[in-house]
């Protein structure tokens, strides 16, 4: 049988992708059982790939194209199932498993085989609905398959339990899993462990740390489920744990990027907004008074100007260090952008003692700031113009006491900057301090 043959015998398609550097794609190789699968000739795909690529289904085009080409960089195999569809308009599932490498022009190359995958798809829906249990073994068989009694003892662990965690499995049997996972997640366990043996309301999977052999904290998701044994004199839990360390990680990351200025560390605008509210309504409700203090650096434009932008960077990292020293334990800090931040000050004894605190941590902060920074054996020079509003006696609503600060700040601006100014309500204008 020569090689034509066999490959026409196949159940599915032998392929080579190329990327050029342009980014186009084509086959430089794809066997004639592509025409009988998708519907697409040869000789079309050889020239120009897309046609076929852009049949993939759109809710996974871009999780296929994103993994399929950090595969490729990195040189490692790749294996994705997606939804193809047809010409026809027949959505079919396609299990794709490929190897791709990086070529010295920087174009793609993934060589590997194409099959269809409807009725493996049709099967796993089918289990699913009718065998939860086997599902969960079948499809994650790689992470810890465990059981624990209802006392939260482990009767059984996976062979991969030492690769997870390190331990031998004979030193862990009939230990407590309290042992092993955080203190501060224990009553997680203990209770997520006795809704599902007593067959309670669902719950829903849950994240823990387990301490690893190494001494370090890694963090592992589970799910379970009862296991209905007659022959057992003790409820057992079956349940597969799979470890998120790095997952969660990033998700923590992401959380902190959302809420943080990621060159200052300190809050971002969004976040800050979200801390006044919180702190405003608290205060409206017991009748306390709180600041804002919106500071914006004089001549800052001129540092990024004659030093560069790297310098600057870094002069906004040690004002913002600055400012942060300046505070009590109470404030609260943000870049708002560029080079302006803010500051909240809350837990204030009464409205008439508000101003003074603040004037006085806000004129803590001017000098502070007014005094050199060394970066890069430069010697820069700035100062900030400060506003300051005060809940509620120059706005009740949040952006309105931030409106009236950052109004207050341009009048400092225009009184010849390096100085404090407070929002006066009796005017509507803020007043020289």
């Amino acid at each position: 049988m020569d090689q034509k043959e066999l490959l026409q015998r196949m159940p599915g398609i032998a392929y080579q992708l190329v990327r050029d550097p342009n980014g186009k794609f084509r086959f430089s190789f794809i066997d004639s059982g592509v025409e009988r699968l998708l519907g697409f000739t040869v000789s079309d795909l050889l020239e120009d790939a897309s046609a076929l690529l852009h049949c993939i289904h759109p809710d996974d085009y871009s999780a296929v194209f994103s993994t399929s080409i950090t595969a490729a960089e990195e040189g490692r195999d790749w294996h994705h199932p997606f939804r193809f569809i047809h010409p026809d308009g027949e959505v079919l599932w396609l299990d794709a498993h490929e190897r791709g490498e990086q070529q010295n022009d920087g174009s793609l190359v993934w060589s590997g085989f194409l099959f269809e995958a409807n009725e493996r798809k049709r099967l796993e829906c089918q289990l699913v609905a009718s065998e939860y249990r086997f599902r969960t073994l079948v499809e994650q068989a790689h992470d810890i398959i465990f059981t624990v009694d209802a006392n939260g003892i482990i009767t059984y662990l996976s062979p991969n339990w030492k690769q997870h965690t390190g331990y031998d499995i004979d030193d862990s049997i009939n230990q407590s899993f309290e042992t092993i996972v955080h203190a501060d997640d224990v009553a997680l366990c203990n209770a997520f462990i006795q809704s599902v043996i007593t067959t309670g309301p669902e719950v829903d999977d849950i994240e823990f740390r387990v301490l690893h052999a190494d001494g370090k904290w890694r963090w592992f998701t589970c799910r379970a489920s009862s296991i209905d044994d007659p022959h057992s004199e003790r409820p057992q839990l079956l349940g597969i744990a799979r470890e998120i360390t790095e997952q969660r990680q990033q998700r923590e990351k992401i959380a902190r990027m959302a809420r943080q200025d990621m060159l200052t560390n300190l809050s971002n605008r969004a976040h800050f907004e979200e801390v006044f509210e919180r702190h405003l309504a608290h205060a409206a409700k017991h009748e306390q008074p709180l600041a804002v203090l919106f500071i914006d650096l004089d001549e800052f434009k001129p540092v990024n100007d004659t030093y560069g932008h790297s310098v600057g960077d870094q002069l906004l990292v040690h004002v913002a260090r600055r400012i942060k020293s300046c505070l009590r334990d109470t404030d609260a800090a943000c870049r708002s952008g560029g080079d302006e931040f803010l500051v909240l000050a809350n837990e204030l004894a009464d409205t008439e003692s508000a101003e003074q605190v603040a004037v006085t941590i806000a004129e803590r902060i001017r000098t502070e700031l007014a005094k050199p920074f060394t970066i890069e054996q430069a010697h820069i020079s700035i100062s900030a113009s400060i506003g300051i509003a005060i809940f509620p006696t120059h706005a009740l609503l949040p952006r309105d006491v931030l409106r009236c600060a950052d109004r207050a700040m341009y009048r400092a601006k225009l009184a010849g900057r390096n100085r404090v100014c407070v929002a006066d309500c009796r005017a509507g204008t803020p007043c020289l301090r």
